[in-house]
């Protein structure tokens, strides 16, 4: 993906007195031009088209289409004419592959400032805000912007949540599954990462971004408001007592979205977010919050539909994790609302963005860095071992006590740190899970907060997480250090972690679990936390093990990659002398991840053997997704955990290369909670590969109705 660097094409439309509007070329790769024209937009024009969008005046498609397209072109036609046109087309030419961005200075617009921009409609070519080669921004003069910096994925987005009960009811819950699934592949690959906020509050939103994480984004999903007689935007907060609306304004909310944190990016997903005050465009809600120095928001003019919603984010966040400015990561979203929906909602959201590069988050390290999973993860890597004694700790007290004296001590060579603690209390005040339940092998952040509840600087120390307690497994699964913690301070570590199949985890998070720190108190360094994964099937696509490592390259399985899953996955052999040495290989084309049997030898022999999956708890049932090799029967069979066969699908498939999917749910009483193993066969000519895998739920797990 080659990153796009923008020319720019600022232009600055001013109404005049006359009742004409002075357009003004600022900057271009062709240099300056300025133009008067007549204003042709009257009030029941504009009243129109913002009735057919906002959706509150319905028409035939035809003839909404027609309205709008129109609407369109005479915007362009009405700002790119004469000079201001050939300077376009120059600067376009200049720009080539780069693309040249249309920034928008509408301070002196006065009513036109309102007017739906994104339409911007080129009667010789397309809307220009649908292509990331002419991206159309709103470019506000203001006189602080946040610096940029570099980070390391994944993005971390905080996602707060307002639902007074004196507005409209909103469906928080969908909004938010959207939100999740919507960015679901890109939490999978360790891209991003969503945490909720449900007390909407501005003091809850203060202490948020003062905990210590690094949040990059702040996604606002509520209800928004501009207050004609005020003239300013609202947004509805929620008090925690009455959950009535607590009228939050822009510069309030800006005010502490500009305090010192690492936010570069704000989304509003709430309606007339973007809205504009005639005579002070500092009193929006956006424009606040650009006007504080947060480099971009993006933020909704009209009302948006959950679907509309749901496409945006998907495709929005997913360019921007990729890498790509955010003016080309919205033109993305808003080609991919266009094609899905069919409809106007694409032109919805505003970008108000005043950075001088639209790459709001530059990774940190080269081309071929692998991609962090959170940062945290890889302290994995060469995890301290934990003495096999903490098996005979009965109560968490005398585990501690224990530990504080003989676990986890330097050995040889090893110099301890020297405690910076003369008086410090370490403990566990939260640990949570996002999502929580877990989706049953999709990542799972797990977020602990740590405070020091002592009266002298901690030290460096060290942090654990046991996905499957202490009895269980001594190694922890998570670990990190912190360098130091003050005083009555608090600071949320965070990894990820991915969960099985279905059953209760009993998990504990360990502060100073090496015991290097002297305490006032051991008694609040643990805190246990049961966790069940969501009772939905577990698929599995075979880009990403349990341990979170991204499968990137094609390489051979040892046969214990999916353990912590209680799962193994291995060719069946069979009689044939000459495939007894077959494994399974991971194969990529085209970027999709596949797994198919073969000679650890020879990669071309044994690839049509059959592919066994066998579980360490019972499963409903099986679906597949896999490539056919040559046309015939495939046939996807279930067993117990005697070997015995419980039931048997199979599919023919006509035409070879083709992606098929194969399913057996379980339809017999043996078959409902006994299924340990599944095996996928095909033709004997066949090359048997699996794209995904899909674990159903045993009937007493099901969801009752």
């Amino acid at each position: 993906m080659a990153i796009q660097d923008y020319l720019d094409f600022d232009l600055n439309v001013e109404l005049l007195d006359s009742n004409k509007l002075r357009v003004t070329v600022g900057d271009s790769p062709v240099g300056s031009v300025s133009a008067e024209v007549a204003n042709p937009f009257t009030t029941d024009q504009i009243a129109q088209v913002i009735s057919l969008l906002d959706g509150s005046v319905q028409v035939a498609r035809a003839e909404r289409n027609q309205t709008i397209r129109a609407f369109g072109e005479l915007l362009f036609n009405t700002v790119f004419a004469g000079q201001i046109y050939a300077a376009y087309l120059a600067s376009q030419e200049r720009a080539g592959k780069a693309g040249l961005r249309i920034r928008l200075s509408l301070e002196d617009a006065g009513t036109l400032e309102n007017l739906p921009w994104e339409l911007l409609r080129d009667p010789r070519n397309d809307y220009l805000a649908l292509s990331r080669q002419t991206p159309v921004i709103r470019y506000p003069r203001v006189l602080t912007v946040r610096p940029l910096v570099a980070v390391s994925l994944p993005l971390r987005v905080l996602v707060l949540i307002a639902s007074p009960s004196d507005q409209q009811k909103l469906d928080v819950e969908a909004e938010w599954r959207a939100l999740q699934e919507s960015t679901a592949d890109l939490r999978s690959r360790g891209l991003l990462e969503l945490e909720r906020v449900d007390n909407a509050q501005l003091v809850t939103l203060q202490r948020a971004l003062r905990e210590g994480t690094d949040y990059q984004v702040f996604h606002f999903i509520g209800h928004a408001a501009f207050d004609e007689h005020s003239q300013t935007g609202m947004l509805a907060f929620t008090n925690p007592q009455s959950n009535l609306t607590v009228p939050v304004s822009g510069e309030a909310l800006a005010r502490e979205l500009s305090e010192e944190n690492s936010i570069r990016l704000v989304v509003l997903n709430a309606c007339q977010g973007a809205r504009q005050n005639i005579t002070d465009p500092f009193a929006g809600i956006a424009s606040s919050i650009v006007a504080r120095g947060i480099p971009a928001v993006v933020a909704m003019q009209f009302e948006i539909t959950d679907e509309a919603s749901r496409i945006f984010s998907q495709e929005f966040y997913r360019a921007l994790s990729e890498g790509y400015p955010i003016e080309a990561a919205v033109a993305e979203a808003r080609r991919s609302i266009s094609s899905t929906l069919n409809n106007f909602e694409w032109a919805t959201p505003v970008l108000n963005l005043r950075a001088a590069s639209g790459i709001l988050f530059p990774h940190r390290g080269g081309a071929g860095e692998r991609v962090s999973t959170g940062g945290l993860r890889e302290a994995i890597r060469t995890p301290r071992g934990i003495a096999l004694s903490l098996l005979t700790l009965v109560v968490i007290g005398a585990m501690v006590w224990f530990g504080s004296r003989f676990i986890g001590r330097p050995s040889g060579n090893v110099t301890a740190t020297p405690a910076a603690c003369s008086d410090c209390d370490l403990a566990i005040s939260n640990l949570r899970f996002f999502p929580d339940p877990p989706i049953p092998g999709k990542p799972v952040t797990v977020s602990i907060v740590l405070e020091n509840q002592g009266t002298s600087d901690s030290g460096p120390f060290q942090w654990a997480w046991f996905a499957n307690g202490l009895q269980n497994n001594p190694q922890p699964s998570l670990t990190g250090k912190v360098d130091n913690l003050r005083p009555n301070s608090s600071v949320i570590v965070k990894g990820n972690y991915l969960f099985g199949l279905w059953h209760t985890y009993s998990t504990t998070a360990w502060v100073n679990f090496d015991s290097q720190v002297p305490e006032s108190s051991f008694f609040n360094n643990l805190r246990p936390k049961d966790v069940s994964p969501s009772l939905v099937p577990m698929q599995i696509d075979f880009t990403q093990l349990p341990n979170s490592d991204l499968l990137l390259v094609p390489i051979p399985f040892k046969g214990n990659e999916f353990d912590a899953w209680g799962l193994k996955i291995a060719p069946e052999k069979g009689t044939d002398a000459t495939c007894t040495d077959s494994i399974i290989q991971l194969d990529i084309e085209n970027n999709i991840n596949r797994v198919r049997p073969s000679l650890k030898t020879d990669a071309t022999k044994c690839t049509n053997l059959p592919i066994g999956f066998s579980v360490d708890q019972p499963v409903g049932g099986a679906e597949v997704q896999f490539l056919v090799g040559v046309p015939g029967t495939y046939t996807l069979d279930l067993f117990d955990a005697s070997g015995n066969k419980i039931l048997s699908g199979t599919t023919n498939a006509p035409s070879a290369n083709q992606l098929t999917t194969l399913r057996v749910p379980p339809n017999s009483a043996a078959a409902l909670e006994n299924v340990r193993k599944i095996v996928f066969s095909g033709p004997a000519s066949a090359a048997v590969e699996i794209q995904t895998i899909t674990f159903l739920l045993p009937k007493s797990l099901e969801p009752k109705q």
